[in-house]
């Protein structure tokens, strides 16, 4: 049997941040998740269950998460820089949004 000759050259042995790709994916998610929300949220006049609520503080939660994940894999050696910085600015962005969409409906509550 020949084997098969490789074509192509390896530079560098640096590879993607699994951390960074998945702060990167949640974020997006996430950010999905929130044009959903204020789709339902403009339909609905602004009244939403306490379910949606709850998801809101969950989703809040996960953010904090994503954020604090894209931190940690900046400091990662040998890894790519693009998905982590992707991640991190999405994921802040992302926190910024939920936690003003919540102090904004706690307002508008009281």
């Amino acid at each position: 049997m020949r084997r098969r000759r490789q074509r192509g050259y390896k530079f560098t042995e640096k590879t993607h941040s699994k951390r960074g790709i998945a702060a990167t994916v949640l974020s997006v998610v996430l950010l999905g998740m929130l044009a959903a929300f204020l789709y339902l949220a403009c339909v609905g006049d602004g009244n939403l269950s306490a379910y949606y609520g709850s998801a809101g503080v969950f989703a809040i939660l996960l953010a904090v998460l994503a954020v604090l994940l894209a931190g940690k894999s900046l400091t990662e050696e040998d890894s790519f820089q693009g998905f982590p910085r992707m991640g991190l600015f999405l994921s802040l962005l992302n926190a910024a949004c939920w936690i003003g969409l919540y102090v904004l409906g706690y307002q508008q509550g009281v």
